[in-house]
């Protein structure tokens, strides 16, 4: 368990910048951008495209709390 527990911890922490990039970054990522792309309205889809990286800062944000207390759960038990 404590293996486990190791790297539930680092993907936690490494978990923090990657969702920083993933709300800055993330109107030029193309995971879910497709039907975005083809709107004629550049100012909506510039807003619809904003929107969507910060859902996906927001998504990836779970992950460290999550992966962390993970990590916290793990090294309780395999004491």
């Amino acid at each position: 368990m404590k293996p486990l527990s190791q790297t539930l911890f680092w993907l936690g922490i490494l978990s923090i910048p990657f969702s920083w990039m993933m709300w800055h970054f993330g109107t030029e990522i193309e995971i879910g951008t497709q039907v975005m792309k083809n709107l004629q309205d550049p100012i909506l889809r510039n807003i619809l495209l904003e929107a969507h990286a910060e859902r996906w800062g927001i998504f990836v944000a779970t992950w460290p709390v999550t992966l962390l207390v993970l990590s916290y759960i793990l090294e309780k038990k395999s004491k």
